[in-house]
């Protein structure tokens, strides 16, 4: 018989780790990719599955560890001033998607598939909120010399590719990490011992 983890009998600081991989490994693999990101859906399951101060370290953990590879990669023409305040509107965001995840999901954390299409259609209106409040810090720190409609206007596009992000990196990552919380993920190589029936 083989042997599994169960991710809810793993520390909170070992589950949030995991988290924090998956979110910087997949922000990283897709950083050319306008608004296709993992991170906010990670933030959500840190809201969902570990709840308190995990809301703050995961999603700022994730940002922090990729943000200067994704620099290096992609370079910017901003002052360090409007980089840093754009910074605390997109952490923040995604403090509140993770907060928010949390407070929706903490108690439906049930293996059914009405979980798993909760989980995703709460995903959507947190992308817009998110997309609305960084787009307000755009505007602040980044085109003062537009105005705040037009930076809306000029965010629509974009807003919906990140919400067709979410829809699919919701139930990819909600089913997987939802699983492997309630039921396990089997260790590959490892088999429980069984007795010789010799």
């Amino acid at each position: 018989m083989r042997l599994t983890v169960r991710l809810r009998k793993l520390s909170k600081p070992a589950l949030a780790a995991i988290l924090i991989a998956v979110g910087v490994v997949g922000r990283l693999a897709l950083a050319g990719a306008a608004n296709v990101e993992p991170v906010l859906v990670v933030s959500m399951l840190a809201g969902a599955l570990l709840g308190g101060m995990y809301t703050v370290i995961v999603p700022v953990a994730v940002m922090g560890l990729s943000d200067p590879f994704v620099d290096v990669l992609y370079g910017s023409s901003f002052s360090p001033v409007s980089l840093l305040g754009l910074a605390g509107f997109v952490y923040t965001g995604f403090v509140f998607v993770a907060a928010a995840g949390g407070f929706a999901m903490r108690r439906r954390l049930l293996w059914r598939t009405k979980t798993i299409a909760i989980f995703t259609a709460i995903s959507v209106p947190l992308t817009v909120l998110f997309d609305l409040w960084t787009a307000f810090g755009d505007w602040l720190f980044i085109g003062p010399s537009r105005s705040l409609a037009q930076v809306y206007a000029m965010q629509a596009p974009f807003t919906l590719i990140h919400v067709f992000s979410s829809l699919l990196f919701a139930p990819i990552l909600g089913t997987t990490f939802l699983a492997a919380y309630l039921y396990g993920l089997p260790l590959p190589g490892a088999a429980s011992a069984e007795p010789s029936h010799e």
